[in-house]
C-alpha cells in the first residue's frame, strides 16, 4: 500500500479508495458473512457516491478511455 501511495502523484492516478477495505480482510478481521456483506454493501454505496457526485461536477469518473 505504501508503494502505490508513493506512486499515484509520480503518474498522475487517481487514489483507490480500497486500500483499507484491502487491509481489513488480510488481516481476517472479517469473521461472519454478514460482515463482509456490510463491506461490500460499503464498497458498492461508495461508488455510486463517487459516480454521482463527480458526474454533477461535469467530471468524466471513471476514465475507461484516454482523453483526446
Amino acid at each position: 500500500m505504501g508503494l502505490t501511495c508513493g506512486l499515484m502523484p509520480l503518474l498522475g492516478t487517481a487514489h483507490p479508495p480500497t486500500a483499507a477495505t484491502t487491509l481489513i480482510v488480510a488481516m481476517g478481521l472479517l469473521r461472519t458473512p454478514a460482515q463482509l456483506a456490510v463491506v461490500m454493501l460499503a464498497v458498492v454505496l461508495l461508488v455510486l457516491q463517487g459516480l454521482a457526485v463527480n458526474r454533477l461536477a461535469g467530471l468524466p469518473y471513471p476514465l475507461w478511455r484516454a482523453r483526446s
